[in-house]
């Protein structure tokens, strides 16, 4: 038996539903026994001659001062030195703490590192994307799905509107519909907060969406694209990730919770491009099985993410100013959030229409029918310098109101109005 046969088995046994959901190419991935695997058991020798990178002898980095002066406050071995393939120790282990402060208990696997959230959701579809899978997701949705789940995996979108008809509530209804239409085996991607439309289900929304997906026939992984998670801005707003709701009530022979999260926007660290998958399984031998295939993929591709921004986010994390910091950067964005909200509540007439928003950088700003939205975000350019994004699936454009000072939206909106109102 292979090893990719043999941690196929122990999925088998121990998360039924994550087996089931394997790709091809998930079922296929089984990290190798090569270098970096050596290299690892090696770890400790007194003579480690086993990886390629030159060091003193002793573990430590001989990066020229160019660069390694750069970084005066980082552990060279850890930032200028090859890493683990699953990512930095310490680095996984003090975001696992910090997810805890929100899971508590819950069990789940110790997170592994990716680089960035994006490389994060194309390690899960090449893990459980195929021709046979389909990606379960509400309209309108981050347009980069497409390419990461579609043209890459061959998987199929399944759409239903993110909104009830009356466009105040998640729509709870349509995600049983989508999932009802499910051909052989679901991915379904919950994004909240959502990026496009800055909304987070209400706390009293929760326990419906996740009987939604518990209930739902398997196999089904579902994916909490946690990307935006802490960004909520009203009281009665779920703050907590549906992760830890769906690992906890989940029958593992029929769904497998999964979470991508990470430093991008957590902590405001944008170019930093460093991430975390986490897996809703209480087994340790299930969390050991799909750590691996997730390195195989990461060593397939990436090989591993970039040791300086684990470093430095290791290093913050273990700040005790760290909270203090990110709060005064919360209450800088609530601040443009509300003065946004007034702005477009004060909107008149049919020809823009602001959506519900009450989280995340985003706000979707609707426009009369048949308005080529493409068409006048290239006049807003020419004619106003204000930028947008154009969402032609529901005619609208997306506001990005956490790049503009408080003190310039009502010129902004003023500006949208001129064109489009």
């Amino acid at each position: 038996m292979s090893k990719a046969d043999d941690l196929n088995a122990t999925l088998g046994r121990t998360a039924p539903a994550a087996a089931a959901c394997l790709s091809t190419l998930g079922r296929q991935l089984a990290f190798p026994a090569g270098i970096p695997a050596q290299s690892f058991e090696a770890a400790g020798c007194a003579f480690n001659a086993t990886i390629g990178q030159l060091t003193d002898g002793r573990r430590g980095a001989l990066t020229p001062p160019a660069l390694g002066d750069l970084a005066p406050q980082l552990d060279p071995a850890a930032a200028f030195l090859y890493t683990h393939t699953a990512g930095l120790p310490v680095l996984r282990d003090l975001w696992q703490a910090r997810q805890q402060r929100e899971g508590g208990h819950t069990p789940a696997s110790r997170p592994v590192v990716v680089s960035g959230i994006t490389n994060g959701l194309s390690v899960c579809a090449d893990l459980f994307a195929d021709a046979d899978t389909d990606v379960v997701v509400g309209v309108p949705y981050w347009g980069n799905y497409n390419l990461i789940f579609g043209t890459r995996r061959g998987a199929r979108v399944l759409p239903f509107p993110f909104f009830d008809e009356g466009r105040q509530r998640f729509n709870v209804a349509g995600l049983r519909a989508a999932l009802a239409q499910v051909r052989h085996k679901a991915l379904v991607i919950i994004n909240f907060p959502s990026n496009p439309t800055g909304y987070s289900p209400l706390e009293d929304e929760v326990p419906a969406i996740v009987d939604a997906l518990v209930s739902a026939r398997g196999p089904v992984a579902v994916l909490c694209d946690d990307a935006y998670h802490g960004w909520v801005y009203e009281p009665g707003v779920a703050r907590d990730s549906l992760f830890w709701a769906l690992t906890r009530q989940a029958d593992p022979a029929r769904l497998l919770p999964i979470k991508a999260d990470g430093a991008t926007k957590e902590l405001l660290f944008f170019g930093g491009r460093v991430a975390f998958l986490t897996f809703g399984v209480s087994d340790p031998a299930a969390a050991d099985a799909l750590e691996d295939k997730v390195m195989a993929a990461i060593r397939g591709t990436i090989s591993q993410s970039s040791a300086p921004p684990q470093a430095m986010v290791a290093r913050a994390l273990a700040d005790p100013d760290l909270d203090r910091q990110l709060a005064e950067r919360m209450e800088l964005v609530v601040r443009r959030y509300r003065v946004l909200k007034r702005e477009l509540d004060a909107l008149t007439g049919d020809n823009l229409r602001p959506w519900p928003f009450n989280a995340g950088f985003f706000a979707i700003l609707g426009v009369r029918p048949g308005v080529d939205v493409h068409a006048l975000r290239r006049r807003l350019i020419e004619e106003q310098s204000v930028g947008v994004i154009a969402v032609p699936e529901i005619s609208a454009i997306r506001l990005a109101f956490c790049s503009i000072r408080e003190e310039d939206i009502p010129e902004l909106v003023r500006r949208i109005r001129i064109v489009a109102g």
